[in-house]
């Protein structure tokens, strides 16, 4: 049978860890699946690649019970069909603004008669023993939609978004939201930070799981507090550079000491 590791943690109340590699190398990213995250996030919307990059990575991620989420680069049905084709287990999909994009979002990503999703998942083929047989139809079960709020009119029709039928996890993007509420970069703004706070509990009592998108385990310890569930903490070239860079600090003062 196939399962969503992730949508079943979710499911129990149970938060899910994620992180991202930063590039589409196959080692590096079996390396950051390696780590025992929850789920890989493959960015295709700020990243220099593409779909067409991503080639077997979701099907590296599934074979270690790790979940493949791709963030595609926008509300169109051509990227989520074919990132879902490619493997995903998870779409995100970024500024979703409205109540009637979010259900565009879960039709693009659902096989009828829930969606309107295309049928050819080419990455069964690299699962021995598996056929469309066995996966079509639990394939609308095993995914999950992520809808990405980070505009003004996505601030504005939050709730509305978070009551479609189909949509898994709502997601805050900080970076996005401080540009929404006018302070633009400033990532520790009373403004942005109060609301970042009160987001979790607002996702929450429609049902969705409340996400987050963060870059070190302080700020997914705080976000734990507040209520999210759905934590993407770091990737593994922002965790390597920083080792580096702070073993290289230790290995500096060794001089001013000897």
């Amino acid at each position: 049978m196939i399962k969503n590791p992730v949508k079943e943690k979710l499911a129990r109340g149970e938060a899910a860890f994620g992180g991202s590699c930063g590039v589409t190398e196959e080692l590096a990213n079996r390396f950051t699946v390696m780590s025992g995250i929850d789920f890989l996030w493959i960015d295709t919307e700020h990243t220099v690649y593409g779909l067409d990059d991503v080639r077997l990575l979701p099907v590296l991620a599934r074979q270690t019970g790790c979940m493949p989420m791709i963030r595609v680069a926008g509300l169109d049905s051509s990227l989520i069909k074919k990132a879902l084709d490619l493997g995903a287990q998870c779409v995100m999909i970024p500024q979703i603004n409205n109540a009637e994009e979010a259900r565009r979002a879960v039709s693009y990503a659902k096989y009828p008669p829930q969606g309107t999703r295309g049928i050819s998942p080419g990455w069964t083929f690299y699962f021995e023993g598996l056929t469309w047989a066995d996966y079509l139809p639990q394939a609308n079960d095993e995914i999950m939609i992520v809808a990405q709020i980070e505009s003004p009119e996505g601030i504005e029709n939050m709730d509305a978004i978070c009551q479609v039928e189909g949509i898994d996890v709502v997601l805050a993007g900080p970076a996005d939201l401080s540009a929404a509420l006018g302070v633009i970069g400033q990532m520790q703004h009373p403004k942005l930070k109060e609301f970042l706070a009160g987001f979790p509990a607002r996702v929450a009592k429609h049902g969705k799981v409340p996400g987050i998108a963060l870059g070190s385990y302080d700020a997914a310890v705080e976000a734990y507090g507040n209520g999210y569930r759905f934590i993407s903490y770091g990737s593994m070239i922002g965790y390597g550079m920083r080792g580096l860079t702070d073993d290289l600090k230790r290995l500096r003062a060794l001089e001013s000491k000897a």
